[in-house]
């Protein structure tokens, strides 16, 4: 499999590490990044899939005739998608799987650098995130809150009546394993999301190097 990472950063570098581990896969960057590991490319012919974290990423897919990985929620693609592979995806994937384990889900909290630092709600992530204020982002299917992280850190708790699961790292880490594990859903047709399919994202996201834990209590 032919990848090509849409590279601007040290964040989309380490969602090239993360696939380059992957059997079978030849790794192509193209962006701002600078790597002696992966070729830059220009020629977009031959590619499998574009891997990157905004919607310019759908165009260069559709321009190389290949399948995408993107970080944000798009219900409209011209190419086969995985769509919200993110740190809200993932949480949202954990709340699923959850679920789907027969635990009713009480609320469902992320937090990262460069969040919503004013929120009116109250959250405890477990250290070194610990306590913050959390903003809603949305009411359905899960209630979901953000907050604002100390750098470099990232976290994500699912709350539920059988307890919780919680994931905590270094959020440029877990940013670039969310995405790269999307990598285990590329559709032959039409837009997957990450939540929707959660057993087999969260396999890879897991074999990739993110743990999701039981929280003890606080």
């Amino acid at each position: 499999m032919r990848i090509l990472v849409l590279a601007d950063d040290d964040t989309d570098l380490r969602v090239a590490h993360a696939l380059a581990g992957e059997p079978g896969v030849t790794i192509f960057i193209q962006g701002k990044a600078k790597s002696s590991r992966y070729p830059l490319v220009e020629d977009l012919a031959g590619l499998d899939v574009v891997v990157g974290r905004s919607l310019k990423t759908l165009d260069i897919a559709a321009n190389a005739r290949a399948g995408a990985v993107i970080a944000e929620d798009v219900d409209e693609s011209p190419v086969p998608t995985v769509a919200g592979a993110s740190l809200l995806g993932a949480a949202l994937a954990v709340a699923n799987r959850m679920e789907a384990e027969g635990s009713d889900i009480l609320r469902v909290a992320i937090a990262q650098p460069g969040g919503p630092s004013r929120g009116g709600t109250g959250l405890t992530f477990p250290p070194p995130v610990g306590r913050s204020r959390g903003t809603v982002l949305m009411e359905a299917p899960q209630r979901v809150l953000s907050a604002a992280s100390q750098a470099p850190w990232a976290a994500l708790v699912v709350e539920s009546n059988t307890g919780d699961q919680a994931v905590v790292d270094d959020h440029r880490f877990v940013s670039a394993v969310c995405l790269a594990a999307g990598i285990a859903l590329v559709p032959p047709a039409g837009i997957v999301k990450v939540w929707d399919v959660p057993g087999p994202y969260l396999a890879k996201a897991e074999a990739m190097g993110m743990v999701a834990a039981r929280r003890r209590d606080s």
